[in-house]
């Protein structure tokens, strides 16, 4: 943009700052500023209301905004759809695709467009993910409930560095409008036995993880290691402890990218 051009834009929001308080007063109030969009003659009055609605982030101005949609003046629907997808709201992306059905002018078309994606944005930014971590029963009986207690801790561990990602103690499949993610993690430990002869604990976990509540199942992994022990009984506890910590640590990394991916 050219300093000219620069120089007309600010020229151009001074005024239209001007008109705006001239008209409804104070530009803070979000009533005012709606009857503003909706009742003044001025398009020029109608683009600034919608433009400082949507700077102001309240979303009492929605509905103003969306009824703006149907203005006369396209400049007055495209600013009413930026604004509209600066403040999102439960009604604001269908009334948008709703108008963008029925536009016809190409440049409020595109900012329709570039709202809804704001929006969509948005909503990725702001869902969680909900992880259940399940009972991992089933495998070997050295694999008591205190071996589960603690691959299950150290798996928690892991997943805690994921900020949106939360815990939840039943599968969960999402809760509000906004689209969640509902995941089980599962498995077993199928191996964990001392090696005769060599002083040597050795360990495997099989994992999964599964969509919920379709319950399909999008990854299947597994990790092993091996730790010296010791002959008492006190030091045989201890390899098998380490070795389902170091086997949970591996898993750990594994679904940490896995949670990544799906945005955690």
């Amino acid at each position: 943009m050219s300093s000219r051009a620069r120089v007309l834009v600010a020229v151009l929001a001074t005024v239209l700052t001007v008109l705006v308080a001239a008209r409804v007063g104070w530009a803070g109030k979000v009533e005012d500023l709606s009857k503003a969009l909706l009742t003044d003659s001025s398009f020029k009055v109608r683009v600034q209301a919608a433009l400082l609605l949507g700077k102001l982030g309240d979303k009492g101005g929605m509905a103003a905004l969306i009824k703006a949609l149907d203005d006369e003046d396209k400049s007055v629907r495209a600013m009413a759809a930026q604004s509209l997808g600066k403040l999102g709201g439960a009604g604001a992306a269908p009334a948008l695709r709703a108008l963008l059905g029925r536009e016809h002018d190409s440049f409020v078309s595109t900012q329709i467009k570039i709202a809804l994606s704001a929006l969509e944005d948005q909503e990725v930014k702001d869902r969680k993910i909900f992880v259940t971590i399940g009972p991992f029963s089933g495998g070997v009986k050295l694999a008591d409930a205190s071996m589960l207690a603690l691959l299950q801790t150290s798996l928690r561990q892991s997943l805690q560095k994921l900020p949106k990602l939360t815990f939840s103690e039943t599968p969960a499949k999402g809760r509000g409008r906004t689209p969640q993610l509902g995941f089980l993690v599962d498995g077993n430990v199928s191996r964990l036995q001392e090696v005769f002869g060599i002083g040597e604990t050795s360990c495997e976990i099989k994992l999964m993880v599964a969509r919920w509540p379709s319950k399909s199942i999008i990854l299947w992994t597994s990790a092993g290691a091996a730790v010296q022990a010791g002959r008492r009984d006190a030091d045989k506890l201890n390899a098998r402890r380490e070795c389902i910590e170091a086997t949970a640590g591996q898993l750990g990394d594994s679904l940490l990218e896995f949670f990544r991916s799906q945005g955690g």
